[in-house]
């Protein structure tokens, strides 16, 4: 019996309409799930978001140490709770992922995944959860319109919030293109596989952009307009220590994220980042005299951002206002 059979059958028995609105689209291609399942790290903890019937879930059970599923249907939770009584490795929580606190489902130096087949239509509201997430790479099944937002350059009229989000936060690929029909009952768009791997935060406060752009980000949801929470990024960079040794976790993911960075380099693929070793020390060190909040406006004003994007908060920032912003801050430090 082909997979599709087996979960229309599932979902017979349980008497379950798949929901639109959910965005219940279930993976059946086998080669796909396969693709999943290769990217988790032998014995590491996944998290995965939008367990459905829990096929996926128990195929990233044979690399795992221990999958958590999170689902936000309870009527599956029949099902899910027989995987669970048949493998220990499993668990799942019930709830809206979106809701769920990330960071107290990993311990300590705890190598931790992300797999996610998201409902598109909640991709930009979830990377921001995966913000300094302690997790070695986040595995994401997206609309493909979305996946190509991602890889947007900054000088493209399609770059927008949710590429600058991912570009300074994360170096990303994409693993594989994957045809609506992978999917039970079709979604109307095809979707793109992509991999995040969580950039160092000390690589992210090496680049003066990024930094400035992950101090917005982190304080998304704030109602500060962007000149004063630029202002005080700014006499943040100038007063930030050199910071700790690195843990055991973060050191693994680094020496990962770094071998994956020389394989996209050699294969010609790897564009999207910046290496923050090409900027001079002039340029690293531009923010180090800012002591004050008047001397922090004073370089704001030199980078010529409009006051219509400085005046607003940096969540109601449409995509046009987003280029602006960071060709403005970008061209300051790069000359």
């Amino acid at each position: 019996m082909n997979r599709e059979r087996i979960i229309t059958s599932q979902l017979e028995a349980e008497g379950i309409d798949l929901s639109e609105r959910l965005g219940q689209h279930f993976l059946i291609d086998e080669r796909v799930i396969g693709r999943l399942v290769a990217t988790v790290i032998e014995g590491s903890k996944v998290i995965e978001v939008g367990s459905g019937i829990g096929h996926v879930t128990e195929a990233l059970a044979q690399r795992a140490g221990s999958v958590i599923g999170i689902e936000i249907d309870k009527r599956f939770q029949p099902i899910l709770e027989g995987i669970q009584e048949k493998n220990p490795r499993i668990r799942f929580i019930f709830g809206d992922a979106l809701r769920v606190q990330f960071g107290s489902l990993i311990g300590r130096d705890e190598e931790a995944q992300i797999v996610a087949n998201l409902p598109f239509h909640i991709t930009e509201p979830f990377m921001y959860k995966l913000i300094d997430l302690p997790i070695s790479s986040a595995v994401l099944m997206l609309g493909d319109n979305v996946a190509r937002e991602f890889q947007e350059s900054e000088a493209s009229m399609g770059f927008g919030k949710l590429s600058l989000l991912g570009q300074t936060f994360f170096d990303s690929r994409v693993l594989a293109q994957v045809s609506r029909e992978a999917f039970y009952p079709q979604p109307r768009t095809d979707a793109i596989v992509m991999e995040f791997d969580p950039k160092d935060r000390r690589e992210i406060e090496a680049n003066p952009a990024d930094y400035i752009f992950a101090y917005l980000f982190r304080r998304t949801g704030r109602f500060g307009l962007v000149v004063n929470e630029m202002k005080q990024a700014l006499v943040d960079a100038s007063q930030r220590g050199g910071g700790g040794d690195l843990s055991k976790r973060e050191s693994h993911r680094r020496d990962r994220s770094n071998v994956k960075r020389e394989l996209r380099q050699m294969l010609g693929e790897y564009n999207g980042s910046r290496d923050v070793s090409t900027l001079s020390k002039h340029d690293r060190s531009r923010g180090g005299t800012i002591v004050s909040q008047a001397q922090a406006l004073d370089v704001i004003r030199k980078m010529g951002i409009p006051e219509s994007v400085l005046g607003k908060p940096f969540f109601r920032l449409d995509n046009q206002d987003v280029r602006v912003l960071a060709a403005s801050v970008r061209e300051f430090y790069s000359r």
